[in-house]
């Protein structure tokens, strides 16, 4: 497994990462922002994963932004603790895709933050377009049975 890009296991996309001092507030809590920097990540690992990075599209003059969030906050984490971002995809349309993503600490196993993401492709002109048709072609490794 690289571990820079986690690991897809039973349509699953699975993303560890320890909480930095740089993520807390001065008493070791980690901010409620954060946790969209680590989905984001997340994200962006499995898209690489898949093999299509930021730089990839970007040269193709696509991106994948972020249309709509919805978060849960259910617990914190703290400086040191090690989590987990877990991935999966919901649906997926001509133009955009919905993903579940759930952070849990892997020492107590306490769900942390659980959000639905709609992401959608853009073209140069910042107007939304169709997936790339081998990027359809990659999420299968994701699709729910």
């Amino acid at each position: 497994m690289n571990f820079l890009d986690g690991e897809i296991r039973d349509k699953t996309h699975l993303y560890s990462l320890r909480i930095q001092y740089e993520d807390t507030d001065i008493g070791g809590i980690v901010y409620h922002a954060k946790y969209l920097n680590f989905i984001e990540r997340a994200r962006s690992a499995l898209i690489r994963k898949l093999e299509f990075p930021a730089e990839k599209l970007l040269k193709k003059n696509l991106s994948i932004v972020v249309k709509k969030i919805y978060c849960e906050w259910q617990n914190s984490c703290t400086l040191g603790d090690t989590i987990c971002v877990k991935t999966h995809l919901i649906e997926f349309k001509k133009a955009s895709l919905v993903l579940s993503q759930v952070i849990f600490n892997e020492h107590d196993k306490k769900q942390l933050l659980n959000t639905e993401v709609t992401l959608c492709f853009l073209n140069k002109n910042m107007k939304v377009t169709r997936m790339p048709e081998n990027f359809l072609e990659s999420l299968k490794s994701i699709l729910p049975n």
